[in-house]
């Protein structure tokens, strides 16, 4: 798989996916060489090529990384548990870029996981780590056949799940308390009748203006805001 961009790179080598990295080899820019420093101390080849070899969003940079290694949804389970965390449930997103941005947010808010199914759904692409700014390189990832009996499995441990839709309660309302499971529909038909029936609880956001529903990434954004803050503040609500 190849990542391009400079944050996306930064992210891989961290990471340690990285099998060697292309620069532009007119490269001037600063922040592309401190790459290629820490690229040649960890031992990763630095190629060089014309700027018209590299991807045309590339920004001067690119990278060869290992395929991601999908994980077992126990593995999430035990972890969830163990942290006092969140997991994040994705019903059938299928646009990459919408992946890519809740991947990145999943990863700043600490998500101790992510669930995708094996049909019907975005996969984790060279899109969707770009579009994560290389996020998706840091987070613990299961695919599964059947999103609606793995949410069935987590009520055996106790795990709250709760989904965004808009015909929810008020966001305020809802018990978010971890463990706790958040699930996201995709970007036409929201949640799944199957899934929805697994949520304990469904939450909207509420809103002023005149447009009824957010982008899905947004709400994303905002339901593990919400859980983080409540976290902080040591609030819960039954």
């Amino acid at each position: 798989m190849k990542v391009g961009g400079i944050n996306s790179v930064a992210e891989a080598l961290k990471s340690g996916k990285v099998n060697k990295i292309y620069v532009d080899k007119d490269t001037k820019n600063p922040r592309i060489k401190e790459l290629i420093a820490r690229a040649k101390k960890k031992g990763i080849p630095v190629i060089y090529v014309p700027r018209s070899a590299l991807p045309k969003e590339s920004q001067g940079i690119s990278a060869d990384i290992s395929p991601i290694k999908y994980v077992d949804v126990d593995y999430l389970i035990d972890k969830c548990l163990r942290l006092g965390s969140f997991l994040l449930f994705m019903d059938s997103v299928e646009d990459p870029n919408n992946l890519g941005a809740v991947l990145r947010s999943a990863e700043f808010f600490g998500c101790a996981g992510v669930v995708i199914p094996k049909r019907r759904s975005a996969q984790v692409t060279d899109t969707v780590v770009k579009v994560s700014a290389g996020a998706v390189l840091h987070l613990d990832i299961a695919r599964v056949e059947n999103l609606a009996n793995t949410l069935k499995k987590l009520k055996k441990f106790g795990i709250t799940i709760v989904g965004a839709d808009l015909d929810g309660e008020d966001i305020d309302n809802v018990d978010m308390s971890p463990p706790l499971a958040i699930v996201i529909g995709g970007e036409d038909k929201g949640i799944s009748k199957p899934v929805k029936k697994q949520c304990d609880f469904i939450a909207k956001i509420p809103g002023k203006g005149k447009i009824e529903s957010l982008n899905l990434s947004v709400a994303a954004g905002i339901m593990m805001f919400e859980f983080n803050r409540r976290l902080r503040a040591g609030e819960v609500i039954k």
